[in-house]
């Protein structure tokens, strides 16, 4: 099970991605700005595929996102998504 205290702070995310895996399930965690206009503002997208590739070489159609605050409650959020997504998909059994 994925947890808080192996991802990167919301400082960090500000910056740059971040990109993990898990025993199949590879993850990536990244500020992306949405809206036009006044309605614009920044999230974190929360994306995960199959192993064995890397975002760049991962087709999109295998790829899985989600949009949240972009926040430490968003990370937390994002974590949630990303356990139950594991559990549902990669998960053997």
């Amino acid at each position: 099970m994925l947890e808080r205290a192996g991802f990167m702070p919301i400082a960090y995310l500000k910056k740059t991605s971040y990109t993990g895996s898990y025993t199949g399930m590879r993850f990536k965690m990244e500020k992306v700005r949405v809206g036009e206009g006044e309605e614009e503002k920044d999230v974190l997208r929360v994306t995960h595929w199959p192993e064995p590739f890397g975002y760049d070489a991962t087709r999109e159609e295998l790829k899985t996102w989600m949009d949240t605050s972009f926040d430490e409650e968003g990370i937390c959020k994002g974590i949630d998504w990303l356990n139950e997504e594991y559990s549902a998909r990669y998960q053997a059994g």
